[in-house]
C-alpha cells in the first residue's frame, strides 16, 4: 500500500507514507496507522498553537512597518510644506529626516534590494540542494533558538516509536533501524541511524552516534544502554514516555517565550514609529513652529 501512496505524495504526508511502510514491513499495520494518526493530530495541534501566537504579532509587526513607511512618504512632505509656507526654520527630528531620505532612496533604487533578496533566495536554494548544504541546514534546525530542541525531540521520538514497533514484532535491532530510518526526513538524524547500523555490523554500540551528537538528553541514551542489558523494547517504551514529557515541557516553554520575543520586535518598531512619525505630528499640533516663524519675521 505504501508504494501506491508514494505516487500520491501530494495528498499523503511524507511521514504518513513512511509509517505505513514501517507497519507493512513489520506486520503491524494497525499499530502503525494509529501512530501515524496520533502524530498528525499532535503536529496539527502544535502548528495551530504556534500560529495562534505568531500570526497576530507578525501582522502587527508588518502593519507598523507599513504604517511608518506610508506616514513618512506622505506625512513628512506635508509637514515640511507647512513649515516652509509660514517661514518657519524649525527642522524635523533627525530620525524622521533619516527615515524619509532612506525611504526615498529605496523608492528610487528599489531594484537593488529586490535583486539582493532574489539572489539570496536563489543562493540559499542552490546551497541546500547540495548534500553538505542540506546537512548543515538540517543540523541548524536542531540547534536553532527556541524551536531547535523541539524539532529534534519530535524526530527522535518518531524514530524510536517505529523502532519499538519493529522490535515488538520480532525484528533485530539493525533491521528495525533500517526499516525505521525512512520516517525522518532530516539528514542529520538519518546519518546517525546509518552510523548506528554500521556500528552494529562492526561490533560497536549503535547508541554511540546519538550520544556523540549531543543533541538530545543524556537520559535517553542512558536508558537505551540499560535496555541493551535488560529488555530493549520495554526500556524504549519507558524512554518514549520520558521524551513525550520532555516534548510537552519544551512546548510549554516555547509558548511562554515566543510572545515575549514577538513583543520585543513589535515594541522596537512601535518606539521607532512614535519617534519618527508621532513626535513631528505632536510638534505641529502644539504650534511651537508658529513661534519660530514669528521670531524669524521679526
Amino acid at each position: 500500500m505504501y508504494i501506491t501512496m508514494e505516487y500520491y505524495s501530494n495528498v499523503f504526508p511524507y511521514i504518513y507514507i513512511n509509517m505505513i511502510k514501517v507497519g507493512e514491513l513489520s506486520g503491524s499495520l494497525e499499530q502503525s496507522l494509529e501512530q501515524a494518526v496520533t502524530y498528525l493530530e499532535n503536529s496539527d495541534t502544535l502548528r495551530k498553537r504556534v500560529k495562534k501566537i505568531v500570526l497576530p504579532n507578525l501582522f502587527m509587526f508588518i502593519g507598523l512597518i507599513l504604517g511608518t513607511i506610508l506616514a513618512v512618504l506622505f506625512g513628512v512632505p506635508m509637514l515640511k510644506g507647512i513649515f516652509e509656507s509660514v517661514g518657519s526654520h524649525k527642522e524635523l527630528p533627525a530620525v524622521t529626516m533619516w527615515l524619509y531620505n532612506f525611504t526615498m532612496k529605496f523608492k528610487e533604487m528599489w531594484y537593488i534590494p529586490v535583486g539582493v533578496i532574489v539572489a539570496t533566495v536563489v543562493g540559499f536554494y542552490i546551497w541546500i540542494s547540495t548534500p553538505k548544504g542540506r546537512y548543515d541546514f538540517d543540523y541548524f534546525k536542531y540547534i536553532m533558538p527556541i524551536f531547535g530542541k523541539l524539532i529534534y525531540l519530535l524526530d527522535f521520538s518518531r524514530l524510536m516509536q517505529c523502532v519499538l514497533l519493529n522490535l515488538q514484532n520480532g525484528m533485530r535491532i539493525q533491521d528495525a533501524l533500517e526499516v525505521s530510518k525512512s520516517v525522518v526526513k532530516n539528514t542529520v538524524m538519518m546519518s546517525m541511524v546509518e552510523t548506528a547500523i554500521n556500528n552494529i555490523f562492526i561490533g560497536q554500540s549503535w547508541i554511540d552516534p546519538f550520544e556523540d551528537a549531543k543533541l538530545g538528553d543524556a537520559m535517553c541514551t542512558e536508558m537505551l544502554k540499560i535496555g541493551m542489558q535488560t529488555d530493549l523494547a520495554e526500556m524504549i517504551d519507558k524512554m518514549l514516555q520520558y521524551v513525550e514529557s520532555d516534548i510537552n515541557n519544551t512546548l510549554e516553554k516555547i509558548v511562554k517565550v515566543l510572545p515575549e520575543v514577538a513583543y520585543i520586535f513589535v515594541g522596537v518598531v512601535l518606539i521607532f514609529f512614535v519617534v519618527a512619525v508621532l513626535v513631528p505630528c505632536i510638534s505641529l499640533y502644539m504650534g511651537d513652529w508658529l513661534f519660530d516663524a514669528y521670531a524669524s519675521d521679526i
